[in-house]
C-alpha cells in the first residue's frame, strides 16, 4: 500500500510542478512559438514528469538508464523497437478498417492525396510518434513501472502504470481568454477545471481502451525488459492515427456510431476489444513460453 501511495504521490507532483514550470517555460518560447498557455502546461508537464520520476528512482536508489527502460545491446534495442512499431500499425489498421467497413469513418474526398503529401504526412507522423511514445513510455512503462514494481511486484506494476497513464490523458486545460494576466500560478489555479472529464459518465469507452492498451504496453515491458517494444508499438500507434485523421473523417450517421467515444474519433468500444485481443493473445503467448 505504501508504494501505491508514495507512487500516486509523485503523479500528483508532476502535475503541480508542470502547472508551475508552464509560465517560465512560457516566458522563453513565447518571442519564437506563441503558443496557448495550455500547450505550454502540457510540454511543461510531460519535462516535470520526467524530472519527478527521475527523483521518485532515487529515492529507491534505482536512478538509472536501465530503470527509465533502456537496457540491452543497441541492435537488439533497434529490433524489438521496429519490430514493436509493425506490430502498433497492425493494431490500428484492423480498427481503422473496422470503422471504415461500418461506415463510423469515411475518406475525406476533398483531400489533396499526392505520392509526396502522403511521404511527408508519414515522416511527420513517425517523428511524432516516437517523439511522443520515446517520453511516455520512459515516464510509465520506464521509471514509474521499475519502481513500482520493485516494492509491489509485476501486477501491481502494469495496473497502477496502466491506470496512471489513462487517467493523465483525461486531463486537459481550457483555453484563456485573450486578456488574461499569466503569472506563476495561473496553471495552479486552471488544474480543477481540466479534470472535468473525469465527472463524465461517457468517457469509459475511451478511458478502458488507453488502459487496457497501458497492460498491453507494461507486458512488453516485462517480456522485454526494456522499454523498445513499447516505443515501438506506441509510435506506431500514434503514426497511424495521424494518417487517419488526414484521410478520413467521422460519418456520425452510422447505426454503430456509439462504438466510439464522444472524446475521440477513433477510439472507444471497437478499439478496445481489438486491443483486449491481442493483449490477451500476448499475455497466453508469455505464459506458454513461461512452461517451456
Amino acid at each position: 500500500m505504501r508504494a501505491i501511495i508514495v507512487f500516486v504521490l509523485f503523479v500528483v507532483i508532476a502535475f503541480f510542478v508542470g502547472a508551475v514550470l508552464a509560465y517560465p517555460l512560457k516566458l522563453l518560447l513565447d518571442p519564437v512559438f506563441a503558443l496557448a498557455y495550455r500547450k505550454y502546461l502540457t510540454y511543461a508537464t510531460l519535462g516535470s514528469g520526467l524530472i519527478i520520476s527521475g527523483i521518485y528512482l532515487y529515492i529507491y536508489n534505482l536512478l538509472s538508464f536501465k530503470s527509465f527502460g533502456f537496457s540491452g545491446g543497441r541492435a537488439p534495442f533497434l529490433k524489438a523497437l521496429f519490430n514493436g512499431f509493425i506490430f502498433g500499425v497492425l493494431i490500428m489498421l484492423i480498427i481503422e478498417i473496422l470503422l471504415l467497413l461500418l461506415n463510423i469513418h469515411e475518406f475525406d474526398e476533398t483531400r489533396h492525396i499526392t505520392l509526396s503529401n502522403i511521404l511527408i504526412l508519414l515522416i511527420k507522423g513517425i517523428a511524432l510518434g516516437l517523439l511522443i511514445a520515446l517520453i511516455e513510455e520512459s515516464i510509465f512503462r520506464g521509471a514509474l513501472f521499475s519502481g513500482l514494481y520493485q516494492q509491489a511486484g509485476a501486477v501491481i506494476a502494469v495496473f497502477f502504470s496502466s491506470l496512471a497513464y489513462s487517467s493523465v490523458h483525461f486531463i486537459r486545460y481550457r483555453d484563456l481568454p485573450p486578456d488574461t494576466d499569466i503569472s506563476w500560478l495561473t496553471g495552479i489555479t486552471m488544474m480543477p477545471d481540466a479534470f472535468r472529464r473525469f465527472f463524465h459518465w461517457s468517457i469509459e469507452d475511451y478511458f478502458l481502451t488507453l488502459f487496457i492498451f497501458g497492460v498491453l504496453l507494461g507486458l512488453l515491458r516485462l517480456k522485454h525488459n526494456n522499454i523498445a517494444a513499447c516505443i515501438g508499438v506506441h509510435a506506431g500507434v500514434v503514426m497511424l492515427i495521424k494518417v487517419s485523421n488526414f484521410l478520413t473523417n467521422r460519418t456520425h450517421n452510422s447505426q454503430y456510431d456509439f462504438l466510439v467515444s464522444q472524446y475521440n474519433s477513433t477510439f472507444g468500444w471497437i478499439s478496445f476489444f481489438i486491443i483486449l485481443l491481442f493483449t490477451i493473445y500476448y499475455f497466453l503467448k508469455i505464459q506458454s513460453k513461461k512452461k517451456l
